[in-house]
């Protein structure tokens, strides 16, 4: 892994398969380059991104990564995520290829210019 990455951060992506940190790493470079408020940890199990409030996070499964948005439901920005709860949204990858990088960081700073 590269220095950048904190520690924990960087455990938890050696727990993940190729497939799986392949997506993860490709999201986390779009979240992350979208607005250098944007912070990172592991929250609930599993990398998180927050401001001054939480902004979105990984869920892993076996078939798919999931990035959840915590007040996806609130965001304009041409929409890739799913859902229809009161809060949450969500953007499901099976594979780095598939990962639309340019509209997760258009998400991320809609979420950064909301207030979170």
């Amino acid at each position: 892994m590269t220095a950048n990455i904190p520690k924990e951060i960087e455990a938890y992506l050696n727990g993940l398969t190729e497939v799986q940190k392949a997506i993860v790493l490709k999201i986390r470079a779009a979240v992350l380059s979208a607005d250098p408020a944007v912070k990172e940890g592991i929250k609930w199990g599993s990398i998180a991104f927050f401001n001054k409030e939480n902004i979105c996070g990984f869920r892993i499964a076996k078939a798919h990564v999931t990035l959840l948005f915590m007040k996806g439901a609130e965001l304009k920005t041409p929409n890739i995520l799913s859902g229809d709860g009161a809060k949450a949204r969500t953007y499901k990858v099976t594979s780095a290829a598939e990962v639309d990088v340019a509209n997760i960081t258009k998400l991320v700073k809609e979420s950064i210019a909301f207030g979170m």
